[in-house]
């Protein structure tokens, strides 16, 4: 195994738990590797420090898997233990807070010890395991991911039935060199292709509401964003359920009295939010009009799907559901200013890389303004970054602009948090990347 030295005045950032080591950290060129290969990184005086991915393409050279020292004597053996112990560990760590019927983010990254590798589980008709790869070390290790979590299923007596979902189509493989791939899908246990990825394109699975009742919710886990679905809203979702009601239960609005509650979902995807709060009405016996909006034609129809068939279909109240094609940047004047008793502006990320945080930063301030404008008085708006490249600060700073802009005061009475699968490392901020803030409007 090779060996990688950093220089000694880089040792600290590393040695208080950071995963990552920069390619100007090391001592030498980070050359002469193969790109993913698994490496011993050492101090500047050669004492052992981790064990992780070497990538001389990438800026971020040296990713730690392990800070334990191993005694193997060969290098494969080595990490087919790290990577089969920080899965299982991941497992485990879920099941205190999951049980094996839920569906939940299985693999977060470097937050597990398991950098660039995502893992989502999905449990509907089957289980399915969606396999995202964002590291060269990860991409080049899916056999041995895919035996892990074999046998893990086997042992949790899932059904031979069960997927795996390679998903290798995201951007930011890029970044390591790495092509996107095709979609592929396979038997978990014998390993065989599926060739026909239909039934997976539309798959429903279960999420729990706060009130206890079990929303259902059809993605598609081909093509679409991240794995299909996000996991890290659910506890923001449930947090906004809470306060919703009781605020219902103290509040009664000019809407509640007229029975034209509305909300607005902006960027609404598969209409996570919208599925969600619309149970609290449904608990109220509230009548409810929910217009959902979205640049994707698709996104739009499965959000309508997803609320019809949790609502509409199970005999609710009158659950209204509208949809509007639109970019949430541009004007939307079939929207009336002050209006909408909810609002929620959970945009995918406007800022990509470092040089686009200036225009990131200006597009989350015009979409915050615009969702303050649409709340009605007295309602919430939820307004929600998936940059990690905009700081906590940063966040403050656009929400304050766009209070000042819409002319309007907020009072700003929850900050919201990823979900508990995932958790965030404190000596890793760059795994803290979710904001999410909940306001009321004067």
């Amino acid at each position: 195994m090779k060996h990688w030295r950093l220089k000694s005045k880089e040792e600290r950032r590393f040695k208080q738990g950071h995963p990552w080591v920069y390619s100007n950290e090391l001592q030498d060129s980070p050359k002469g590797i193969q790109t993913g290969e698994l490496l011993e990184l050492d101090d500047a005086g050669g004492n052992f420090l981790a064990y992780g991915f070497g990538n001389p393409a990438s800026l971020i050279a040296f990713r730690a898997l392990t800070r334990e020292k191993h005694e193997a004597a060969d290098a494969n053996e080595l990490l087919k233990t790290i990577i089969q112990k920080n899965i299982k560990s991941a497992f485990e760590f879920r099941l205190q807070w999951f049980s094996l019927g839920q569906s939940f983010r299985l693999v977060y990254g470097e937050n597990d010890d398991l950098p660039g590798l995502v893992i989502d589980r999905y449990v509907g008709k089957e289980t399915i395991y969606v396999v995202q790869p964002h590291s060269a070390g990860m991409d080049l290790q899916l056999a041995l991911i895919t035996e892990t979590l074999a046998e893990l299923s086997k042992a949790l007596n899932e059904s031979s039935d069960s997927k795996v979902i390679y998903r290798r189509d995201a951007g930011s493989r890029e970044r390591e060199g790495l092509s996107k791939e095709p979609t592929e899908i396979r038997f978990l246990h014998s390993g065989k292709n599926v060739e026909s990825h239909d039934a997976y394109r539309e798959f429903t699975f279960q999420l729990q509401s706060v009130m206890n009742r079990e929303v259902s919710m059809t993605v598609d886990l081909v093509t679409g964003q991240k794995t299909g679905f996000f996991f890290d809203q659910a506890h923001n979702a449930k947090l906004v359920q809470i306060l919703l009601l009781r605020k219902l239960r103290y509040h009664q609005s000019p809407a509640m009295k007229t029975g034209k509650m509305k909300m607005l979902d902006l960027c609404s995807y598969v209409g996570q939010w919208s599925v969600q709060l619309a149970q609290v009405f449904m608990e109220k016996g509230l009548p409810l009009q929910i217009t959902a909006v979205d640049a994707s034609d698709t996104a739009l129809k499965f959000a309508e799907l997803n609320v019809r068939k949790n609502t509409i279909e199970k005999g609710a109240g009158e659950i209204q559901f509208n949809r509007l094609k639109a970019d949430v940047l541009e004007p939307m004047p079939s929207l009336k200013d002050k209006d909408f008793e909810v609002v929620i502006a959970d945009p995918p990320a406007f800022i990509k890389n470092r040089k686009s945080i200036p225009q990131g930063k200006h597009a989350y301030v015009q979409l915050f303004t615009t969702a303050i404008q649409k709340t009605a008085k007295d309602g919430l708006v939820v307004c929600c970054s998936c940059s990690q490249l905009l700081s906590k600060e940063d966040m403050k700073e656009c929400l304050q602009k766009a209070a000042r802009r819409s002319g309007r005061k907020v009072r700003w009475i929850a900050e919201g948090s990823p979900s508990l699968d995932h958790f965030v490392r404190s000596e890793f901020e760059e795994g803290h990347y979710l904001k999410c803030w909940i306001g009321s409007v004067e």
